[in-house]
């Protein structure tokens, strides 16, 4: 069995730059799609249970959606980097020293800055069946500390598992927490809310108005966050919740149920009755966000030809908590000088039968 990658000319960057489509088709049909540019995961391709294909991620067909979405901020499918999700003021200390970033959310920092992993684009190779991503983040961007080498390789099995694994060096200790803003409906299109979700996390983490965390670890039994057990993920949207009204939805790291620190375990399973298309999410990562799209729109249409709209998607980013670099309760997101950064993502997706 093998998997097949085709490459084709994807867009330009403003620049002149060719940006590159990859789309690895395993033996099955499925089919999975990366483009250079901002490591992005473009799209998944699978079987419904009636076997007609579906786009289970939502991408744009062409580069210039890419463009045109960096003004909106979705981070469609991206990779985000330096640091995934928000740091408070755009500001953090390390070894005693005081560190300013952009803040492109508001008073925050989020994914990575004005200029962060998600619009670069990045260099490739193919590599045992593998896309293999690459990019230099220079000492101070974004400002950042250290000069940081990162890959990402998308690899896709013939049981339709796209495995995602993130890998980083710096010459200077900094903060990094790396993931995918996969974008998914595993019906296709339409709303998601009758789609049934499951988080593997008795805790969430609460947050402020502005979505900074504040601090606190919370159960999730008996309130609108408890994904213990599956339920329609509009089920409790509407519930007259703080936290809720804080993230205008769902829009809240959990906290992932490890037996120990770093082991690759089951973060979330997601399935849509209506195609029997099923997700299931693996990682290495602490901690899951789950985002209920409730700011997504386009202004250019996706793949399946209609514009992006409100809650026509979910996200689930395996990820270190947000504001780790200012939060010393959490899990240290310090890459060491000289260490590896080395985190793993699985996307597995499947098909019930009829």
């Amino acid at each position: 069995m093998s998997t097949r990658i085709e490459k084709s000319l994807f867009g330009q960057m403003p620049d002149g730059e060719n940006v590159y489509l990859f789309r690895m088709t395993n033996e099955s049909g499925g089919v999975a799609e990366i483009t250079t540019f901002g490591a992005t995961l473009v799209g998944v391709v699978i079987p419904d249970k009636q076997g007609t294909p579906v786009r289970v991620v939502r991408g744009f067909p062409t580069l210039d959606g890419y463009l045109a979405d960096m003004q909106i901020g979705t981070y469609l499918g991206a990779c985000c980097g330096r640091y995934a999700n928000r740091i408070a003021k755009g500001k953090f200390s390390l070894h005693g020293k005081a560190y300013t970033l952009g803040t492109n959310n508001g008073p925050n920092h989020l994914h990575g800055g004005f200029s962060g992993f998600n619009v670069k684009n990045w260099r490739y190779k193919l590599q045992d069946e593998s896309v293999v991503l690459t990019y230099h983040a220079a000492d101070g961007e974004e400002g950042y500390p250290g000069n940081m080498e990162v890959s990402v390789t998308y690899g896709w099995s013939e049981t339709n598992e796209l495995s995602i694994r993130y890998e980083a060096v710096c010459d200077q200790d900094t903060p990094v927490n790396l993931t995918s803003h996969a974008y998914f409906n595993l019906a296709g299109q339409g709303s998601v809310l009758n789609q049934q979700l499951k988080i593997h996390a008795d805790r969430y983490i609460p947050i402020h108005p502005d979505a900074i965390p504040t601090g606190e670890i919370r159960h999730v039994k008996g309130t609108p966050f408890d994904f213990t057990t599956f339920k329609p993920i509009g089920r409790d949207l509407d519930c007259p919740d703080e936290q809720l009204a804080n993230g205008n939805g769902y829009d809240h790291c959990f906290v992932l149920n490890k037996k120990e620190f770093g082991d690759l375990s089951l973060a979330a399973e997601a399935v849509c009755k209506a195609t029997g298309c099923r997700l299931n999410v693996w990682t290495t990562l602490p901690g899951v966000q789950f985002y209920s799209a409730n700011y997504l729109r386009s202004d250019l249409p996706a793949c399946d030809g209609t514009p992006l709209a409100f809650r026509e998607a979910f996200c689930l980013e395996p990820e270190f908590f947000p504001d780790s670099p200012n939060q010393s309760g959490f899990p240290c997101c310090i890459l060491k000088k000289g260490e590896t950064f080395d985190q793993i993502i699985l996307f597995q997706f499947s098909t019930d039968a009829r």
